[in-house]
Protein backbone atom coordinates (compact mmCIF):
# COMPACT_ATOMS: atom_id res chain seq x y z
CA UNK A 1 0.00 0.00 0.00
CA UNK A 2 2.87 2.25 1.14
CA UNK A 3 4.60 1.80 -2.12
CA UNK A 4 1.45 2.61 -4.15
CA UNK A 5 0.99 5.91 -2.35
CA UNK A 6 4.77 6.44 -3.23
CA UNK A 7 4.37 5.80 -7.12
CA UNK A 8 0.46 8.03 -7.12
CA UNK A 9 2.89 10.90 -5.58
CA UNK A 10 5.64 10.61 -8.62
CA UNK A 11 2.94 10.05 -10.79
CA UNK A 12 1.38 13.36 -9.57
CA UNK A 13 4.78 15.25 -9.97
CA UNK A 14 5.20 14.01 -12.97
CA UNK A 15 1.84 15.04 -14.68
CA UNK A 16 2.15 18.88 -12.65
CA UNK A 17 5.09 19.08 -14.79
CA UNK A 18 3.57 18.09 -18.24
CA UNK A 19 1.09 20.57 -17.24
CA UNK A 20 3.34 23.09 -16.86
CA UNK A 21 5.20 22.37 -20.31
CA UNK A 22 1.58 22.19 -21.91
CA UNK A 23 0.55 26.01 -20.90
CA UNK A 24 4.32 27.05 -21.31
CA UNK A 25 4.89 27.60 -17.98
CA UNK A 26 8.04 25.86 -18.57
CA UNK A 27 9.10 26.20 -22.63
CA UNK A 28 10.78 23.86 -24.68
CA UNK A 29 14.92 24.48 -23.75
CA UNK A 30 14.25 26.19 -20.52
CA UNK A 31 15.52 24.89 -17.62
CA UNK A 32 13.41 23.78 -14.57
CA UNK A 33 13.68 24.40 -11.10
CA UNK A 34 16.12 22.03 -8.97
CA UNK A 35 14.69 19.29 -7.13
CA UNK A 36 14.87 21.30 -3.71
CA UNK A 37 12.80 23.79 -4.97
CA UNK A 38 10.35 21.52 -6.95
CA UNK A 39 10.12 19.34 -3.71
CA UNK A 40 8.79 22.43 -1.70
CA UNK A 41 6.80 23.74 -4.62
CA UNK A 42 4.90 20.31 -4.70
CA UNK A 43 4.65 19.85 -1.31
CA UNK A 44 6.73 16.19 -1.77
CA UNK A 45 10.13 14.86 -0.95
CA UNK A 46 12.76 15.13 -3.00
CA UNK A 47 13.09 11.16 -3.63
CA UNK A 48 9.62 11.85 -5.12
CA UNK A 49 10.92 14.35 -7.34
CA UNK A 50 13.85 12.72 -8.20
CA UNK A 51 11.86 9.62 -9.48
CA UNK A 52 9.65 11.73 -11.10
CA UNK A 53 12.28 13.69 -13.27
CA UNK A 54 13.37 9.85 -13.90
CA UNK A 55 10.13 9.39 -15.16
CA UNK A 56 10.34 12.36 -17.82
CA UNK A 57 13.79 11.87 -18.24
CA UNK A 58 12.94 8.06 -20.23
CA UNK A 59 10.09 9.52 -21.97
CA UNK A 60 12.18 11.81 -23.49
CA UNK A 61 10.39 14.95 -22.45
CA UNK A 62 13.41 16.49 -20.03
CA UNK A 63 17.26 15.82 -19.79
CA UNK A 64 19.36 16.55 -17.17
CA UNK A 65 22.88 18.32 -18.26
CA UNK A 66 25.81 17.59 -15.99
CA UNK A 67 26.75 21.01 -14.18
CA UNK A 68 23.91 22.91 -15.46
CA UNK A 69 20.50 21.11 -14.47
CA UNK A 70 17.66 19.99 -16.19
CA UNK A 71 16.05 21.47 -18.91
CA UNK A 72 12.81 20.70 -21.11
CA UNK A 73 13.96 18.86 -24.16
CA UNK A 74 10.74 17.61 -26.23
CA UNK A 75 11.48 15.36 -28.57
CA UNK A 76 9.06 14.66 -31.59
CA UNK A 77 9.97 11.66 -33.40
CA UNK A 78 8.50 8.47 -32.72
CA UNK A 79 8.39 6.68 -29.41
CA UNK A 80 8.15 3.03 -28.46
CA UNK A 81 4.52 2.83 -27.15
CA UNK A 82 1.72 0.21 -26.83
CA UNK A 83 -1.42 0.46 -29.55
CA UNK A 84 -3.75 -1.30 -26.91
CA UNK A 85 -5.96 1.90 -26.62
CA UNK A 86 -6.97 4.26 -29.59
CA UNK A 87 -9.05 7.38 -28.66
CA UNK A 88 -11.16 8.46 -31.45
CA UNK A 89 -12.08 12.63 -30.83
CA UNK A 90 -15.06 13.17 -33.53
CA UNK A 91 -18.10 15.04 -34.36
CA UNK A 92 -20.98 12.22 -33.67
CA UNK A 93 -23.04 14.27 -35.43
CA UNK A 94 -21.27 14.02 -38.80
CA UNK A 95 -23.46 12.19 -41.47
CA UNK A 96 -20.44 9.78 -41.79
CA UNK A 97 -19.37 9.39 -38.42
CA UNK A 98 -21.14 5.98 -38.54
CA UNK A 99 -19.99 4.59 -41.62
CA UNK A 100 -16.33 5.58 -40.59
CA UNK A 101 -16.40 4.03 -36.97
CA UNK A 102 -17.61 0.52 -38.30
CA UNK A 103 -14.66 0.46 -40.45
CA UNK A 104 -12.51 1.89 -37.55
CA UNK A 105 -13.99 -0.46 -35.06
CA UNK A 106 -13.51 -3.60 -37.63
CA UNK A 107 -9.52 -2.38 -38.24
CA UNK A 108 -9.13 -1.71 -34.31
CA UNK A 109 -10.69 -5.45 -33.89
CA UNK A 110 -7.79 -6.94 -36.27
CA UNK A 111 -5.31 -4.96 -34.27
CA UNK A 112 -6.15 -5.88 -30.82
CA UNK A 113 -7.18 -2.40 -29.92
CA UNK A 114 -9.69 -0.58 -28.22
CA UNK A 115 -11.59 2.24 -29.53
CA UNK A 116 -12.29 5.01 -27.02
CA UNK A 117 -14.59 7.74 -28.12
CA UNK A 118 -14.53 10.97 -27.13
CA UNK A 119 -16.56 14.17 -27.92
CA UNK A 120 -15.05 17.84 -27.37
CA UNK A 121 -17.56 19.50 -25.39
CA UNK A 122 -19.81 22.88 -26.68
CA UNK A 123 -17.80 25.28 -24.31
CA UNK A 124 -14.48 23.62 -24.09
CA UNK A 125 -11.44 23.92 -26.15
CA UNK A 126 -9.83 21.18 -28.21
CA UNK A 127 -6.48 22.18 -26.56
CA UNK A 128 -8.25 21.29 -23.39
CA UNK A 129 -9.94 18.32 -24.58
CA UNK A 130 -6.60 16.65 -25.94
CA UNK A 131 -4.52 17.48 -22.78
CA UNK A 132 -7.42 15.67 -20.88
CA UNK A 133 -7.04 12.61 -22.97
CA UNK A 134 -3.00 13.04 -22.18
CA UNK A 135 -3.18 13.28 -18.61
CA UNK A 136 -5.29 9.96 -18.65
CA UNK A 137 -2.34 8.21 -20.21
CA UNK A 138 -3.75 7.77 -23.60
CA UNK A 139 -1.04 8.25 -26.04
CA UNK A 140 -2.69 7.09 -29.53
CA UNK A 141 -5.23 9.84 -30.45
CA UNK A 142 -7.18 9.95 -34.22
CA UNK A 143 -8.85 13.53 -34.31
CA UNK A 144 -11.39 14.41 -36.72
CA UNK A 145 -11.27 18.09 -36.85
CA UNK A 146 -14.15 18.66 -38.84
CA UNK A 147 -14.17 22.44 -38.94
CA UNK A 148 -12.82 22.70 -35.40
CA UNK A 149 -9.84 24.27 -34.78
CA UNK A 150 -6.29 23.05 -33.10
CA UNK A 151 -3.08 25.07 -33.45
CA UNK A 152 0.41 23.73 -34.68
CA UNK A 153 1.62 25.15 -31.17
CA UNK A 154 -0.63 22.19 -29.33
CA UNK A 155 0.16 19.62 -31.78
CA UNK A 156 3.69 20.42 -31.31
CA UNK A 157 3.20 20.60 -27.55
CA UNK A 158 1.19 17.24 -27.45
CA UNK A 159 3.64 15.77 -30.14
CA UNK A 160 6.91 16.66 -27.85
CA UNK A 161 5.54 15.23 -24.95
CA UNK A 162 4.88 11.83 -26.36
CA UNK A 163 1.03 11.35 -27.55
CA UNK A 164 0.56 10.10 -31.23
CA UNK A 165 -1.88 12.00 -33.36
CA UNK A 166 -3.40 11.09 -36.83
CA UNK A 167 -5.29 13.79 -38.33
CA UNK A 168 -8.40 12.26 -40.03
CA UNK A 169 -10.28 13.80 -43.08
CA UNK A 170 -7.74 17.17 -43.51
CA UNK A 171 -5.47 18.00 -45.96
CA UNK A 172 -3.67 20.32 -43.54
CA UNK A 173 0.43 19.50 -43.55
CA UNK A 174 2.27 19.35 -40.24
CA UNK A 175 4.86 18.27 -38.73
CA UNK A 176 3.81 16.50 -35.70
CA UNK A 177 0.90 14.71 -37.19
CA UNK A 178 0.06 12.39 -39.98
CA UNK A 179 -3.23 13.40 -41.53
CA UNK A 180 -5.30 10.44 -43.99
CA UNK A 181 -7.85 11.98 -46.26
CA UNK A 182 -9.70 11.29 -49.07
CA UNK A 183 -7.32 12.25 -52.78
CA UNK A 184 -10.64 15.13 -52.85
CA UNK A 185 -8.52 16.76 -56.36
CA UNK A 186 -8.62 12.96 -57.81
CA UNK A 187 -12.20 12.72 -56.44
CA UNK A 188 -13.22 15.83 -58.27
CA UNK A 189 -11.63 15.41 -61.53
CA UNK A 190 -12.86 11.69 -61.87
CA UNK A 191 -17.24 13.24 -61.43
CA UNK A 192 -15.77 15.95 -63.97
CA UNK A 193 -14.95 13.68 -66.25
CA UNK A 194 -17.77 11.35 -66.05
CA UNK A 195 -19.93 14.24 -66.50
CA UNK A 196 -17.78 15.44 -69.62
CA UNK A 197 -18.35 11.58 -70.81
CA UNK A 198 -21.93 12.18 -70.64
CA UNK A 199 -21.89 15.37 -72.85
CA UNK A 200 -21.89 17.67 -70.60
CA UNK A 201 -20.40 20.96 -71.67
CA UNK A 202 -21.13 23.89 -68.80
CA UNK A 203 -20.49 22.70 -65.33
CA UNK A 204 -21.12 23.92 -62.87
CA UNK A 205 -20.14 23.33 -58.78
CA UNK A 206 -22.36 23.50 -55.29
CA UNK A 207 -20.29 23.65 -52.35
CA UNK A 208 -20.20 24.93 -48.86
CA UNK A 209 -18.42 28.59 -47.74
CA UNK A 210 -16.42 27.40 -44.95
CA UNK A 211 -12.78 27.36 -45.47
CA UNK A 212 -12.16 26.32 -42.45
CA UNK A 213 -12.11 22.88 -43.67
CA UNK A 214 -9.65 22.51 -45.58
CA UNK A 215 -11.60 19.49 -47.85
CA UNK A 216 -13.91 22.19 -49.02
CA UNK A 217 -11.03 24.51 -50.24
CA UNK A 218 -9.62 21.61 -51.96
CA UNK A 219 -12.61 20.25 -54.19
CA UNK A 220 -13.54 23.92 -55.12
CA UNK A 221 -9.64 24.98 -55.66
CA UNK A 222 -9.42 21.32 -58.26
CA UNK A 223 -12.73 22.66 -59.82
CA UNK A 224 -11.33 25.85 -60.62
CA UNK A 225 -8.81 24.08 -62.62
CA UNK A 226 -11.07 22.49 -64.34
CA UNK A 227 -13.78 24.51 -65.20
CA UNK A 228 -13.49 26.58 -68.27
CA UNK A 229 -15.87 29.21 -67.34
CA UNK A 230 -16.74 28.32 -64.07
CA UNK A 231 -19.86 28.87 -62.03
CA UNK A 232 -19.82 28.56 -58.31
CA UNK A 233 -22.52 28.66 -55.67
CA UNK A 234 -21.07 28.92 -52.08
CA UNK A 235 -23.70 28.04 -49.29
CA UNK A 236 -23.40 28.90 -45.90
CA UNK A 237 -21.97 26.33 -43.10
CA UNK A 238 -24.70 27.53 -41.04
CA UNK A 239 -26.73 24.83 -43.13
CA UNK A 240 -24.36 21.84 -42.61
CA UNK A 241 -26.08 20.09 -39.71
CA UNK A 242 -29.65 20.12 -41.49
CA UNK A 243 -29.50 20.81 -45.14
CA UNK A 244 -32.43 18.63 -45.94
CA UNK A 245 -34.27 21.88 -43.97
CA UNK A 246 -32.67 24.07 -46.26
CA UNK A 247 -34.59 27.51 -47.17
CA UNK A 248 -36.11 27.22 -50.23
CA UNK A 249 -35.41 30.26 -51.04
CA UNK A 250 -31.19 29.70 -50.83
CA UNK A 251 -31.76 26.81 -53.07
CA UNK A 252 -33.91 28.39 -55.62
CA UNK A 253 -31.65 31.19 -55.96
CA UNK A 254 -28.38 29.20 -56.34
CA UNK A 255 -30.57 26.90 -58.82
CA UNK A 256 -31.20 29.72 -61.12
CA UNK A 257 -27.38 30.73 -61.28
CA UNK A 258 -26.81 26.79 -62.34
CA UNK A 259 -29.75 26.92 -64.84
CA UNK A 260 -26.88 27.35 -67.88
CA UNK A 261 -24.93 24.35 -66.73
CA UNK A 262 -25.84 21.01 -67.62
CA UNK A 263 -23.52 19.40 -65.47
CA UNK A 264 -23.79 20.19 -61.46
CA UNK A 265 -20.86 18.65 -58.72
CA UNK A 266 -22.05 19.16 -55.61
CA UNK A 267 -18.59 18.92 -53.44
CA UNK A 268 -20.79 16.79 -51.07
CA UNK A 269 -24.06 14.47 -51.46
CA UNK A 270 -25.80 16.00 -48.59
CA UNK A 271 -25.99 19.34 -50.74
CA UNK A 272 -26.82 17.20 -53.68
CA UNK A 273 -30.06 15.16 -52.83
CA UNK A 274 -31.93 19.08 -51.29
CA UNK A 275 -30.75 20.39 -54.18
CA UNK A 276 -31.67 17.89 -56.96
CA UNK A 277 -35.07 17.43 -55.28
CA UNK A 278 -36.00 21.16 -55.68
CA UNK A 279 -34.34 21.29 -59.83
CA UNK A 280 -36.71 18.91 -60.77
CA UNK A 281 -39.64 20.74 -58.69
CA UNK A 282 -38.40 23.50 -60.59
CA UNK A 283 -38.40 21.97 -63.94
CA UNK A 284 -34.71 22.85 -64.14
CA UNK A 285 -32.88 19.38 -65.76
CA UNK A 286 -29.24 18.43 -65.87
CA UNK A 287 -26.96 15.83 -65.15
CA UNK A 288 -25.48 15.93 -61.19
CA UNK A 289 -22.40 14.24 -59.75
CA UNK A 290 -21.27 14.19 -55.85
CA UNK A 291 -18.55 13.15 -53.55
CA UNK A 292 -20.22 10.30 -51.24
CA UNK A 293 -22.87 8.16 -50.98
CA UNK A 294 -26.53 8.66 -49.49
CA UNK A 295 -29.74 7.51 -49.48
CA UNK A 296 -32.12 9.18 -51.83
CA UNK A 297 -28.98 10.15 -54.06
CA UNK A 298 -29.61 7.39 -56.81
CA UNK A 299 -33.11 7.91 -56.81
CA UNK A 300 -32.18 11.34 -58.09
CA UNK A 301 -29.99 9.97 -60.71
CA UNK A 302 -26.73 11.85 -58.92
CA UNK A 303 -23.33 10.28 -59.85
CA UNK A 304 -21.57 9.07 -56.82
CA UNK A 305 -17.89 8.46 -55.46
CA UNK A 306 -18.14 6.65 -52.26
CA UNK A 307 -15.20 7.05 -49.93
CA UNK A 308 -13.28 4.13 -49.07
CA UNK A 309 -13.30 4.45 -45.33
CA UNK A 310 -11.97 1.07 -44.72
CA UNK A 311 -8.52 1.91 -46.49
CA UNK A 312 -8.15 5.29 -44.55
CA UNK A 313 -9.23 3.43 -41.04
CA UNK A 314 -6.06 0.63 -42.44
CA UNK A 315 -3.56 3.36 -42.89
CA UNK A 316 -4.19 5.42 -39.93
CA UNK A 317 -3.32 2.36 -37.82
CA UNK A 318 -0.44 2.17 -39.96
CA UNK A 319 0.24 5.59 -39.36
CA UNK A 320 0.26 4.92 -35.43
CA UNK A 321 1.88 1.46 -35.65
CA UNK A 322 4.58 4.14 -37.60
CA UNK A 323 4.73 6.61 -34.63
CA UNK A 324 4.93 3.76 -32.00
CA UNK A 325 8.02 2.43 -33.46
CA UNK A 326 10.67 3.98 -31.99
CA UNK A 327 13.25 2.80 -35.02
CA UNK A 328 10.98 3.79 -37.43
CA UNK A 329 12.65 7.20 -38.13
CA UNK A 330 9.06 8.40 -38.42
CA UNK A 331 8.39 11.86 -40.14
CA UNK A 332 4.54 13.30 -40.60
CA UNK A 333 3.06 12.65 -43.74
CA UNK A 334 -0.69 13.54 -45.44
CA UNK A 335 -1.67 9.93 -46.97
CA UNK A 336 -4.77 10.67 -49.81
CA UNK A 337 -6.92 7.56 -50.24
CA UNK A 338 -8.44 7.21 -53.58
CA UNK A 339 -12.31 7.12 -53.57
CA UNK A 340 -14.23 3.81 -54.85
CA UNK A 341 -16.17 4.92 -57.94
Amino acid sequence: MRHLEEQNLYEYVKKKICRMIYEDIYRDGDLIPPERKLSEELGVSRVTVRKALKLLEEEKIIERIQGSGTRVALQYGARKGKMDIITLVAPAQNAFFSQFMDAFQTEAEEMDSLVLFKQKTKNQSLEKCLFQIYEKDLRNVVLWLEDMELSQEALRKLRGLGMNLVLFDTTCQSMYADAVCLDNEAAIRCLYQKLQQNDCKQIGFVGWDEKQVRSVCVREQEYLKLAEEPVICRISWDYRKDPEHMPTAVMEENLQLLSECDGVIYSVAELGIPFERKAKEMGLFHQAAAIDVLPGAEELGIVTLEQDFQKMAAKIFDCLKCQNQEESQWTAEVYKVRGKE
